[in-house]
């Protein structure tokens, strides 16, 4: 058995559920489509911002020879969620954000192929990177035969549809290179397309993270009026267009227990994360993707979905944001009692002058 074959064989016993190899030759075939998206101001602002680095691995590390890439399934069966009472005013969390945190689970796996394959050579270097790496990490798994493109330009896997986590690591070992699924397609049925709340999938592997919920739900900067209503009652991330995606109807749940929930609720309470201590929510959200972005950022979220429920109830719980040193909370808090109820707005602010100075 090959080096290769016991690298797959020891993915496997460490609950990896997809693994590919590829060459670390430059990805010259998305260039232009990288540049395309640039120009046209697509991005999220998230990546790196250097093309090159994007594209060649050898701009990472300079003796890379192959790129190893692995997948981790994140779906779970909703039966296992069903028991718990649902908050009245309740947020909405990704399935990326239901347990512990992707980076790190992906990160150990990685590391600890790493140090599987040291023990069989030494002259072994490597660097990893789980979302956190300058090359478009669908397309380093599309190469290795991971999946195929979906219209939202997620990568879909016949067993786990796209419901799965990608990491990868640039080495200087050379390996027989894993295919691309050049025989697998997207089924066209265009129902991410007209699902998509804010029109992100502008057409088919055409996608503007500009609009995507997702990426507006992690942005510090404010967020426009009319598009706060799109949000729906979407704490962190959107699930929308993999959802309704046909390749998802019947996948296999992954072998990580990792991703279920534990302290945190996948439909948390909104009143409840409003009126958290710093150490509370490091205590529930710390260890989720949903909590780099921090307190801040997914109260404001929450203000969003309690307004988006439509019960003049809310009210009461924003009210007290009014003293929130924070401008940013105290200006949705404003805006969502405006939303919620005009008139009762008007004569809060007669008697609360002090934060006209927020705008309104």
């Amino acid at each position: 058995m090959g080096l290769k074959d016991r690298i797959i064989q020891y993915a496997k016993l460490i609950d990896v559920d997809l693994i590919g190899f590829t060459n670390a030759e430059a990805f010259e075939d998305i260039r232009d489509i990288l540049e395309k998206r640039k120009q046209a101001g697509h991005l999220s602002g998230f990546e790196e911002e250097d093309i090159e680095l994007r594209i060649n691995p050898k701009k990472t590390m300079e003796n890379a020879k192959s790129i190893i890439v692995i997948g981790v399934s994140y779906y779970l069966d909703d039966e296992k969620l069903q028991g718990k009472k649902i908050p009245k005013f309740y947020g909405e969390l990704a399935r990326t954000a239901w347990g512990r945190d992707y980076h790190y689970v992906l990160k150990e796996k990685l590391e600890r192929i790493g140090d599987f394959i040291k023990e069989e050579r030494e002259d072994f270097q490597y660097k990893s990177f789980v979302d956190t790496g300058p090359l478009v990490d669908r397309h380093v798994a599309y190469r290795a035969g991971l999946g195929w493109y979906g219209y939202n330009s997620l990568l879909i896997n016949e067993t786990y549809g796209s419901w799965f986590f990608i990491g990868y690591m640039i080495n200087n070992l050379a390996f027989q290179e894993d295919k691309p699924l050049e025989n697998k397609s997207c089924l066209r049925c265009n129902l991410c397309i007209k699902h998509c709340p804010k029109g992100a999938i502008e057409k088919p592997y055409g996608f503007n993270a500009q609009h995507c919920i997702s990426n507006l739900l992690q942005q510090k900067e404010n967020i426009d009026e009319k598009d706060r209503k799109l949000l729906g009652k979407n704490l962190y991330g959107c699930d929308i267009c993999q959802g309704v995606c046909p390749h998802n109807r019947k996948v296999k749940q992954g072998s990580q227990n990792h991703f279920v929930p534990k302290d945190l609720f996948v439909k948390p309470d909104l009143v409840e994360l409003l009126n958290m201590s710093n150490k509370r929510f490091r205590e529930t959200y710390g260890e989720t993707s949903a909590g780099w972005r921090g307190k801040k950022i997914l109260q404001r979220n929450a203000i969003v979905a309690i307004v988006n429920h439509g019960d003049k109830e809310g009210i009461a719980y924003l009210l007290p944001l009014l003293k929130d040193p924070r401008p940013e909370i105290r200006k949705y808090a404003l805006w969502g009692i405006y939303k919620l109820d005009p008139e009762g707005a008007y004569e809060i602010l007669k008697q609360a002058k002090e934060y006209e100075k927020d705008g309104f």
